[in-house]
C-alpha cells in the first residue's frame, strides 16, 4: 500500500484517544531525529513487519523483523526500502538505487538470495505490493511513452510483465499502484492533466474499472486514491475534496460505497484493508496530531495512539498496515522528528 503524510494546523481538539497494546521497536543503525529512523511499510499473517531503516547520513536500507523480533537489514543496495512481505513471510520486494542512479525493483527471498528485476523500458522500477502467489506489482517509468510512469504485474511462475496504464489518458505524474490481492487484482490511481487524480481496479483478465468517489476535487492533487484491496474484491482508500481535506472511502465488491471520517479528524487516511473488512490508517486532529485508527465492518472506530508518539503538531502516529488478524504496523515520530517503528494488536 502507498501513505500520504497528511498535517493539518487548526485549532486544538479536547478528545484524547485509547492507548493501545503495541509492540515499539528501533531497527540497528537508524537516526535518531529529522525524519531519520525506522519505518514499517507492511505486516503479514504471522506479525512479521518489512520497511526501511534511514541512518543519520540520510542512508535508507531494507529490513524484515520476525514476529518473535529477529531482524535482518538488507545494506548491500544503496537507498533500499522493502514495501511488501508475503503472507509466509518467504520473501520481501521492494527496491534500490543501483550504479546507473534508477531504481530497480528486488526480491529478497528467506535463504538471503536476491533476484533484481526491471520491466522493458524501464529507467526506474518500484516494486510495491506482492501476494501469497508471490506476484508482484508496482509502476515503472518507460522510456518508450516519453518517460511517463505506468503500472506492471510480475507473474511469479513466469517472470513475464504485464504493463499497463490506470487510464490511457493518464498524464503529468503517471499511474501509480498501491495495492494488490491474490486473485491478483490491482488497485491505484492515475493523474490526468490537471494533476487531479482519478482510482482504478484492474482486474486478472486486465480489464480496468475507474473509481472516483462523489465529493472528490478535481483540482491539482485532489480526487481519488484507493489504497489496498482484498480478497474479496473490496477496496478502500481515501478522497482529498475540493478544500484539501481528505475522507476515507469503502467500495464493496459489488460497487456499493462507503465514505467515513475517524473521529475528531481534520483529515483522514487510510492505509489498508483486511479480509474481514477492517481498514487501518490514521487521521490528523484539530491540532495537527495524527492518531491510529482502525474501522470495522460495521463502522465502529477504535482510535489509539502508539508508544513512543508525541502528541504535538506534525507528530504522532502513522499506520501503514493491517494483517488478516487485525495487527496493524507503522511508526511514529517523537519530539526530535526521529521516527520509530510498531506492530500489534490495538
Amino acid at each position: 500500500m502507498m501513505r500520504t503524510l497528511a498535517i493539518a494546523f487548526l485549532a486544538a481538539f479536547a478528545a484524547a484517544p485509547a492507548q493501545a497494546t503495541l509492540v515499539a521497536f528501533d531497527i540497528p543503525g537508524g537516526g535518531s531525529q529529522n525524519g531519520h529512523g525506522t519505518y514499517v511499510n507492511g505486516v503479514n499473517i504471522s506479525g512479521d513487519v518489512t520497511g526501511n531503516v534511514i541512518d543519520d547520513s540520510g542512508q535508507s536500507s531494507g529490513f524484515v523483523r520476525d514476529a518473535d523480533g529477529t531482524v535482518t537489514v538488507f545494506t548491500g543496495a544503496a537507498n533500499a526500502d522493502t514495501h511488501a512481505i508475503d503472507i509466509a513471510g518467504s520473501t520481501v520486494n521492494g527496491y534500490y538505487t543501483g550504479a546507473d542512479g534508477h531504481n530497480h525493483g528486488f526480491i529478497h527471498f528467506l535463504d538471503g538470495t536476491i533476484t533484481t528485476f526491471d520491466p522493458k523500458h524501464s529507467t526506474g522500477t518500484q516494486s510495491i505490493a506482492t501476494n501469497r502467489g508471490h506476484d508482484i506489482a508496482g509502476q515503472f517509468t518507460d522510456s518508450s511513452r516519453g518517460g511517463l510512469q505506468r503500472g506492471f504485474l510480475r507473474k511469479a511462475r513466469s517472470g513475464r510483465f504485464e504493463t499497463f496504464d490506470g487510464n490511457p489518458t493518464a498524464q503529468t505524474f503517471g499511474t501509480f499502484v498501491t495495492g494488490l490481492s491474490n486473485t491478483p487484482n490491482i488497485v491505484g490511481f492515475w493523474f490526468d492533466a490537471s494533476s487531479a487524480m482519478h482510482g482504478f481496479w484492474r482486474a486478472r483478465n486486465g480489464f480496468i474499472v475507474p473509481i472516483d468517489i462523489d465529493g472528490a476535487g478535481t483540482g491539482a492533487l485532489q480526487g481519488t486514491q484507493p489504497e489496498s484491496v482484498n480478497l474479496g474484491g473490496d477496496i478502500a482508500g481515501f478522497y482529498t475534496d475540493g478544500s484539501g481535506k481528505r475522507h476515507g472511502f469503502l467500495r464493496t465488491r459489488t460497487g456499493t460505497v462507503e465514505t467515513f471520517d475517524a473521529p475528531g479528524a481534520v483529515t483522514t487516511v487510510v492505509a489498508s484493508i483486511n479480509r474481514d473488512r477492517k481498514i487501518a490508517g490514521y487521521f490528523i486532529d484539530a491540532s495537527g496530531i495524527a492518531h491510529g485508527f482502525v474501522r470495522s465492518r460495521h463502522g465502529n472506530f477504535k482510535v489509539f495512539d502508539a508508544p513512543g508518539a508525541a502528541l504535538e503538531p506534525s507528530r504522532g502516529t502513522f499506520v501503514s498496515d493491517i494483517n488478516e488478524f487485525g495487527a496493524v504496523s507503522g511508526e511514529v515520530y517523537d519530539h526530535q522528528f526521529g521516527a520509530h517503528g510498531f506492530e500489534g494488536t490495538p
